[in-house]
């Protein structure tokens, strides 16, 4: 395990044990009481934890093709592919804050403490009378990674019974992933000639995405027990908006794109209250971004020198994006 996901499992470690005097004193008395909840003030809590993350971040381009003369080239897509993998962890931090039983705030800040281990995967279609056929394939170590997440929304309570609630709210998400990768292989899985290379340790791409993501969102809270609860969130967003850079450093080759889409989150957690201060969760969190535009490829001036022209065009852009993340926290209310 990375010595970065080591620490910040110590840490929650190291929280939980801070916790537990506390814990232990008011022990006899927590199993004979619930906690004890004051209405109509308002309430506050604070939670640090960690989050291990899977998916990918896949985007493809294909026809149409906007040439720099003016030439529009129709066809297929894709024809080709670039698969950015998620297999992260990630340190989290939250605070929630709820105002006369009704409104709710939070916020949290999520940041990347490991890099993935699975590759970055690059794939071609390059044969127009057979779109299916896979011409080039290559595979890439991820050498530097930088990632985080911010995540702001506001609830009300619009339906409140005895043990349960019903809830409803606006957010706004702020993704930011930033990938370095090196060529481990590259060949024609269709035989082609002229695409079997092997890396050799330098940098063969860069890549960025920014996710903005404004978003509706529909919940619900259950007290299970006097000390356990659930809720759970469904969140839709009809307006995403995404931009990347896909810097092609041997090619000396810059892509640029700018697209706009839907997303779908999903969000499920359970919390345990050891006393009136101390508690922990554990949740699952889903989301699903799907965006389409335009990408623009603009070359250096070296092509002017070899070709008499610089290739500048436009592509289709298709970008998909799929993200799990399994969190376990520690927190404080107050």
């Amino acid at each position: 395990m990375n010595r970065k996901v080591q620490t910040a499992w110590l840490a929650l470690g190291i929280t939980a044990m801070t916790a537990l005097p506390a814990i232990a004193a008011s022990s006899d008395k927590a199993t004979t009481e619930p906690v004890t909840v004051t209405t109509g003030q308002a309430k506050a809590e604070i939670m640090l934890g960690v989050e291990s993350w899977s998916g990918d971040n896949t985007y493809q381009i294909g026809y149409p093709v906007h040439w720099f003369d003016g030439v529009v080239q129709n066809g297929y897509s894709p024809f080709s592919q670039l698969e950015f993998p998620l297999d992260i962890y990630m340190v989290t931090a939250r605070g929630n804050a709820e105002f006369h039983d009704t409104w709710m705030l939070s916020a949290s800040v999520k940041k990347d403490i490991s890099s993935p281990d699975n590759q970055m995967i690059d794939q071609d279609w390059l044969t127009a009378s057979n779109p299916s056929q896979l011409d080039v394939y290559s595979n890439s170590n991820i050498t530097e990674f930088k990632g985080y997440e911010f995540d702001v929304n506001a609830k009300y309570k619009f339906l409140l019974g005895e043990n349960w609630s019903l809830n409803g709210g606006l957010g706004y998400i702020y993704q930011n992933w930033q990938y370095t990768a090196n060529l481990v292989q590259q060949y024609s899985p269709s035989g082609q000639t002229g695409y079997n290379y092997l890396g050799d340790g330098a940098p063969g791409i860069n890549y960025k995405l920014e996710y903005n993501i404004p978003y509706i969102q529909i919940g619900g809270k259950v007290n299970l027990a006097k000390q356990f609860s659930m809720e759970s969130n469904i969140s839709y967003s009809p307006l995403v908006k995404a931009e990347d850079v896909d810097q092609h450093l041997l090619r000396e080759k810059v892509n640029k794109g700018d697209l706009d889409g839907y997303s779908w989150m999903f969000n499920i957690k359970g919390k345990y209250d050891f006393n009136e201060h101390w508690f922990m969760t554990a949740s699952y969190d889903f989301k699903k971004m799907k965006t389409d535009g335009t990408m623009s490829a603009e070359f250096s001036n070296t092509y002017l020198y070899i070709y008499g022209v610089i290739p500048n065009h436009t592509v289709y852009e298709g970008l998909d994006s799929t993200q799990h993340a399994l969190a376990l926290n520690m927190g404080y209310s107050f």
